[in-house]
């Protein structure tokens, strides 16, 4: 067996290989670190861009809210001015027309007046035709001495 191991080469010692790998390039990492830094500020950039946009969304739909609710706003004091002016009008209708009581009062007096203007137009027809009774009288006797 000796023998065999003598004639066979040895490999053992002598290995070569038969494909080659390139060593890595030192420049490798720094171009891995510069595609990872333009990425990141890419979608930074894309991500900025997007959040600007709905920021502006934003704003513009809360200032037509805000339009809306000064609006509202605005006609809510017109209509608390109006119910002001309304009840003003009314406090001032309050001191100027009479209660119940006093339309009661003064439909007893105008019915004690009326009485007492149909009373006295009787007495002036009483009188009236005494007056005419009288004179019908006087001319009857006038006439009975002529």
């Amino acid at each position: 067996m000796n023998s065999l191991f003598r004639l066979t080469p040895r490999f053992s010692g002598h290995q070569t290989r038969s494909y080659a790998t390139g060593s890595p390039k030192i420049g490798a990492g720094r171009g891995g670190i510069i595609g990872f830094l333009l990425g990141v500020t890419a979608a930074g950039s894309a991500g900025y861009y997007y959040l600007l946009g709905e920021y502006n969304n934003a704003s513009a739909a809360l200032l037509l809210s805000v339009q809306e609710l000064q609006a509202s706003t605005d006609k809510v004091k017109d209509y608390a001015r109006r119910i002001e002016a309304v009840d003003r009008d009314v406090a001032k209708l309050k001191e100027i027309t009479a209660t119940k009581k006093q339309l009661a009062d003064l439909k007893v007096d105008f019915r004690r007046l009326y009485d007492t203007l149909n009373i006295e137009h009787l007495e002036l027809k009483t009188h009236v035709w005494g007056l005419e009774k009288d004179l019908s009288n006087t001319t009857l006797v006038e006439e009975k001495k002529d």
